[in-house]
């Protein structure tokens, strides 16, 4: 997790602190949408990331964070059907972090750089899968 919280920090500007924090609820959110072989696959390239995920979902914050974002995203996710609402939720864990809402796009962007260098394109694809919504944050 430190390469992608220095290239996170390096290119966005964004507090390691915060980068870290949004990094932990991603993981915990892909954790939870992608199922252990595909998460297992990208906690094996990315040294620390079941263990950001773990205290991300241990912290008693939901991973999606509270707010308006937080309940639009619960509700596209039961109005849609499981994963479909992920996007969203992706965006509201990030917001909730303290990540601008400018800067969502570039640190999605960034982390999808960061597995596709490490992991491939076939697996960052399947990651894509889960989450449908995700693409329109990817713009």
């Amino acid at each position: 997790m430190d390469e992608l919280v220095q290239l996170i920090t390096g290119r966005l500007g964004i507090d390691a602190s915060v980068a870290n924090d949004g990094l932990g609820k991603l993981m915990a959110l892909v954790k939870e949408h992608v199922g252990s072989d595909l998460f297992d696959q990208i906690a094996g390239a990315v040294p620390g990331a079941d263990d950001a995920a773990s205290q991300a979902a241990d912290s008693g914050t939901p991973p999606a964070g509270g707010g308006l974002l937080g309940k639009l995203s619960g509700m596209a996710s039961a109005a849609l059907g499981g994963s479909a609402g992920g996007g969203l939720e992706i965006a509201s864990a990030l917001a909730s972090c303290g990540i601008d809402a400018e800067k969502l796009g570039p640190f999605l962007s960034t982390v999808i750089e960061f597995l596709k260098d490490k992991l491939g394109d076939d697996v960052v694809e399947q990651l894509l899968s889960k989450f449908p919504m995700l693409k329109t944050l990817l713009g």
